[in-house]
């Protein structure tokens, strides 16, 4: 019984990782803050939370339904197929001007060469003790304020924060998610039995936690190869050629 509930479980891995590993926008957004260094956990959360939704959703016989009502497979097809094209239109444009990624790390309207730490002001209470400014030992030393602290912790969370509507936007509003995640997935699962198809689906939330984990998390170690604009123009060009293929793919399903 458990060599047979773990070869379920490591088939809807295998299946799910086949899936989720094609290059598509949720992914390109995922790998973008990565190597960015913000708001990676926010992503990753949201990327794993639409899976966590759409996946159960779809073993519950989610698919069923759709095969009842063909017209609603028809509205999710063609909108996925709509989406798609028109991310692969923004990819082919960005070839001629590629934008490479800034793998400063710095947070969004801030310079890459500023700190998250605000300067201290020349009206900042500072401590002036003997070996602070105009003391004996020499050295200025400035203890900066709590309420600067507070402020510097304030402009740290303002990465996550914007990155949470683009991480919202191709979770949920990316038609072809609906398909994959939920019509095709559950096709996969319900063929197994009552307890057979949630241990698939089980292995299946495995894969994409795992899977979404290691993109946000490993995607610095490219930082160097993605910082350049030369990259980044065949990048958009293989994606933009890639979505063109899974849109005509999608297309072809009915």
């Amino acid at each position: 019984m458990f060599t047979e509930s773990l070869h379920i479980a490591l088939a809807g891995l295998f299946f799910q990782l086949t899936v989720i590993v094609g290059v598509g926008p949720q992914n390109i957004v995922l790998l973008r803050q990565g190597v960015r260094r913000w708001g990676v956990g926010l992503v990753v959360a949201v990327c794993t939370l639409g899976d966590l939704i759409l996946l159960p959703v779809g073993t519950a016989g989610v698919s069923v339904v759709v095969e009842r009502m063909p017209v609603l497979l028809e509205i999710l097809r063609w909108g996925g197929v709509a989406y798609l094209l028109w991310f692969a239109s923004t990819c082919l444009r960005d070839v001629r001007h590629p934008t490479p990624i800034d793998t400063s790390g710095a947070a969004p309207g801030q310079d890459a060469g500023q700190d998250a730490v605000p300067a201290v002001s020349g009206d900042t209470d500072l401590p002036t003790g003997g070996t602070g400014v105009g003391g004996t030992g020499g050295t200025a030393v400035a203890t900066l304020p709590a309420r600067t602290s507070v402020r510097s912790r304030a402009v740290t969370r303002l990465p996550a924060l914007a990155a949470l509507p683009t991480a919202l936007a191709v979770t949920f509003l990316n038609p072809a998610a609906y398909v994959d995640g939920m019509v095709v997935f559950g096709s996969m699962a319900n063929q197994y039995d009552d307890a057979g198809k949630w241990v698939f689906t089980t292995g299946a939330l495995v894969a994409s936690t795992l899977f979404f984990i290691c993109i946000g998390y490993g995607a610095r170690l490219l930082s160097r190869p993605l910082s350049s604009v030369r990259v980044w123009r065949w990048i958009n060009l293989g994606i933009g050629v890639l979505m063109i293929g899974m849109a005509a793919r999608l297309a072809m399903m009915g």
